[in-house]
């Protein structure tokens, strides 16, 4: 596999005989081989996570699907007649995909794609969104309670690449949800997410995570090159 950022939460990964975007709202994509099928995810309708100009952008390729979740408004109805709409915690087969999805702690669909042996995820904006100081105790509550029951429903799940949420903005708790996640998970490879351009997050997770980083290796997301990175 070879892993290619764009922006935000935005990815181009290339498989030996498909393609994925995830999440692509803006940003400069990197050349896509067009002899391969792509696969074109929006997990929610945040503007920084969909933007309706996929379509345009990528709709003039031979063979292409554009998979949604279905909180997702298409305006256009030419392009809404393109779309296949996913709901949370539900399992589909697309073509050679089994798709599972899990709840967003905020809006919209997580999603684990198994293909050619693979196991990928991106977790959207399912994450541990608590906020000291920010939150009463029934909001932290029930924000621990409903993040947790989505993450162990993974428990132990043998994961080749990970696209997870580590957000600076969580102050000292922006290392919560990534942290639970590979504790609870197999994932060989991670890359942080959602860094509103605060790259730095991810030495500071590696150097208060030793053991986590030496069991999953934690990809520096903003220093992928135009060439990718290669996931064995």
């Amino acid at each position: 596999m070879i892993l290619k950022y764009i922006y935000h939460s935005g990815f181009l990964l290339e498989l030996e005989n498909c393609s994925f975007i995830f999440d692509y709202y803006k940003g400069d994509i990197p050349e896509i081989r067009k002899d391969k099928k792509l696969y074109v995810f929006s997990t929610h309708a945040h503007k920084d996570h969909y933007n309706e100009k996929i379509f345009d952008i990528f709709g003039s390729y031979k063979d292409v699907e554009f998979i949604l979740s279905d909180d997702i408004e298409v305006k256009n109805p030419e392009f809404r007649k393109r779309a296949k709409f996913i709901s949370i915690n539900s399992n589909y087969t697309i073509d050679k995909l089994n798709i599972e999805t899990f709840e967003s702690t905020d809006e919209g669909i997580a999603i684990m794609i198994e293909v050619d042996g693979k196991t990928i995820y991106h977790s959207g904006d399912l994450n541990w969104w608590t906020w000291l100081g920010f939150e009463s105790e029934e909001e932290y509550q029930s924000m621990t309670d409903k993040f947790k029951k989505e993450i162990d429903k993974m428990k132990n799940k043998k994961i080749d690449l990970a696209m997870m949420v580590l957000d600076s903005r969580q102050g000292e708790r922006f290392d919560w949800g990534m942290k639970y996640f590979l504790e609870n998970t197999n994932t060989s490879y991670v890359a942080p997410m959602h860094c509103w351009d605060k790259f730095e997050v991810i030495d500071k997770f590696k150097e208060k995570h030793p053991q986590l980083a030496s069991k999953t290796k934690i990809i520096y997301t903003n220093k992928i090159g135009r060439e990718g990175y290669i996931i064995d």
